[in-house]
């Protein structure tokens, strides 16, 4: 800061006084002098009440009395500090070379007031005449600063940040050897803080002379930031090795800390090792918890052109993919030994209460273009309501593009692997997705339901979708694209049944007899989609005795469902033992009704789909993609219906 320049002119303005005057015994008019001289460079005035008097020696200690520093014109404290005594040493040797040396300075009882104005002008900001450059003047060594009952007051009336602090020099009676210890108390952008700082000795070198240690504890609303090491350079922030500790109730909090942009995720706690060499600071051994999910893994940062750059390899036994919701705006899930903060607590019970299903609320996507980051992330386990096997997924953001890619998830003994972009700088911002399901078992998605082992069908598929929007809602809203997928294997009845996770009642009697077989040969299904609104024009299920097929629509702009299924039997007696089954209402709170009417917006007839999507989907039911060649064998019951599309189209 620019204060300790005029302080180092000052000293230096002080030395040469002292040299040239030697023979003088009364010393207050050069304290004028140097007085007027510091108030003429700051165009503020400078006050030395005190006497002036020299103690002599070889290294001679000059001490001020009573010294007042004015404050900017807009402050609100009339002075920007006192000091009730100033004791310099001088080290008269040193001078004598050439060399301005200050063995020690003691400040006793000072008060300094730091203010930030509104404008975002700080009280240290000087005007400056010179056209020297900093780099220009040689400032004095100074080896040690001692402090004696010393106050600090910071105010920033842009960030609501402002603390009252104490510090002071501690000397151990047992070695000498001294500490510095400073405690503050007050806000942090509007939240309660606390520091505690026990520390080395308070010293003004260009690079220490042995690592300097430091303890802190920081406490900012219901953080907690604990932090022990040492520091080699710490002028200069360089050298630094620190273990520390932190917790609080959502990472994004410390974005007001750390100056730097932080994702918004459930209560955390993370530990391990923080280094700064050669520009680059790195969290080494990290481990910890984000609510339900542990993470362990290293972290760099290096400052590029103003940006962080960011580069992670982190792993984890065990991630929650509830604990990632609140990065689309999704709170948490809240039950019984759920880790949430009280806040996500409050949006659970806002989007419970909320008869839309999708969140309204705009993701902070301008943070991405703030930071660039390249971030590995890998889980052996993944806790969902699906059986998710493991996770891997790569995050690449640079200038405010994101990609996920891949964003994999082993689920059900197959795989799901998905690509995501973001284009964060457009607005609204543009994203995409791409899709594929590789080889899913049905069986073990329904492992939960009573009807788990009578649905071992495999589940196939692929799509892309494109989105803009800053909020989920917004998305899905304004999303193109499609999506297709087989199944091989399973029950419609209660598969329906199941996944609703309601008693359909006279519904499904009205769709299925009770004694019929409707156990899936092959199911297919077509959703393409336009402006938020997904057509279900190609829904086809195949049993032995029945080919049921469906339309409709689902539309993500009012978030309502319109859906038909449609029995086909094949055998004509049994078509009036069945009517169509009718799915409506909010996706929220949707209805199931049997509508003799809803035929007449059933699905078109067998001979109108399409045979050759099905074909194209046979290779995703593989397990192993490199034995492709025999789908027909392995698939069956899918050539069967394909079959049977080809004789209908005749």
């Amino acid at each position: 800061m620019k204060i300790f320049k005029w302080i180092g002119i000052a000293v230096v303005i002080s030395m040469f006084l002292f040299i040239l005057l030697l023979s003088q015994k009364n010393w207050n008019w050069a304290r004028d002098l140097a007085a007027h001289q510091i108030s003429e460079l700051t165009h503020r005035t400078l006050t030395i009440d005190g006497d002036l008097a020299i103690n002599w020696s070889l290294v001679p200690i000059i001490r001020v009395e009573k010294i007042k520093f004015e404050n900017a014109a807009w402050g609100k404290h009339p002075y920007m500090f006192e000091i009730a005594a100033l004791d310099i040493t001088v080290d008269l040797k040193e001078i004598l070379k050439g060399r301005f040396i200050i063995p020690q300075i003691i400040l006793t009882k000072p008060n300094i007031i730091l203010e930030r104005s509104i404008e975002g002008k700080g009280n240290w900001e000087f005007q400056d005449n010179e056209n020297a450059n900093d780099k220009d003047i040689e400032y004095p060594v100074i080896e040690r600063v001692r402090i004696v009952d010393g106050t600090l007051t910071y105010e920033d009336l842009i960030s609501h940040t402002h603390f009252r602090a104490f510090f002071d020099t501690k000397i151990n009676g047992e070695d000498g050897s001294e500490a510095t210890v400073f405690q503050a108390e007050g806000k942090l952008k509007g939240r309660p803080l606390t520091i505690n700082l026990n520390a080395g000795p308070l010293v003004a070198l260009r690079e220490a002379k042995k690592p300097y240690p430091m303890i802190l504890e920081l406490y900012a609303g219901e953080t907690s930031i604990k932090v022990n090491g040492t520091l080699s350079q710490p002028l200069q922030l360089k050298g630094i090795d620190l273990q520390f500790d932190i917790k609080g109730p959502n990472p994004e909090q410390l974005s007001h800390i750390l100056g730097a942009p932080m994702p918004n995720l459930p209560p955390y706690q993370l530990k391990g090792d923080l280094s700064h060499h050669d520009d680059i600071w790195q969290i080494q051994g990290l481990h910890g918890h984000v609510g339900d999910s542990d993470l362990a893994g290293n972290i760099s940062l290096k400052m590029v052109a103003g940006q962080p750059h960011v580069t992670a390899d982190l792993t984890s036994k065990l991630i929650d993919l509830d604990d990632l919701g609140p990065l689309l705006g999704l709170a948490p899930d809240t039950g019984p030994g759920e880790t949430v903060s009280l806040a996500q607590r409050k949006e659970a019970e806002k989007q419970t209460a909320s008869p839309f299903v999708f969140p309204h609320e705009p993701i902070d996507f301008k943070k991405l273009q703030d930071i660039n980051v390249d971030i590995l992330l890998s889980s052996k386990h993944v806790k969902s309501k699906l059986p998710v096997d493991d996770l891997r997924m790569h995050i690449i953001s640079k200038k405010g593009h994101l990609v996920l890619a891949p964003l994999d998830f082993g689920v059900a003994s197959g795989r799901i692997r998905s690509q995501l972009e973001f284009d964060t700088k457009s607005q609204p911002v543009k994203s995409k997705i791409e899709i594929e399901i590789h080889h899913v078992k049905l069986s073990e998605i329904l492992r939960p339901f009573k009807i788990a082992d009578k649905s071992s069908g495999l589940i196939g598929g692929q799509g892309i979708f494109w989105f803009k929007g800053n909020s989920v809602a917004e998305m899905l809203a304004s999303v193109d694209g499609g999506l297709l997928m087989l199944m091989t294997g399973g029950r419609l009845d209660g598969l329906l049944v199941e996944l609703a996770g309601l008693d359909l009642g006279e519904a499904i009697v009205a769709l299925f007899d009770k004694d019929d077989n409707t156990e899936i040969n092959c199911a297919f299904v077509d959703l393409p989609t336009s402006g938020g609104i997904i057509n279900l024009r190609t829904f086809v299920v195949d049993t032995e005795d029945t080919v049921f097929l469906g339309s409709g629509s689902i539309d993500f702009n009012t978030e309502q469902m319109d859906l038909v299924i449609d029995p086909k039997p094949k055998d004509l007696s049994l078509f009036s033992a069945r009517a169509p089954l009718h799915l409506k209402g909010s996706l929220k709170d949707p209805t199931f009704t049997p509508e003799a009417s809803a035929i007449f917006r059933g699905a078109v007839s067998l001979a109108l789909l399409p045979s050759a999507p099905i074909a194209s989907l046979y290779s995703l039911l593989q397990k192993d993609q490199k034995n492709k060649g025999n789908h027909k064998q392995d698939n069956i019951l899918c050539v069967g219906l394909v079959d049977a599309i080809n004789e209908a189209r005749k």
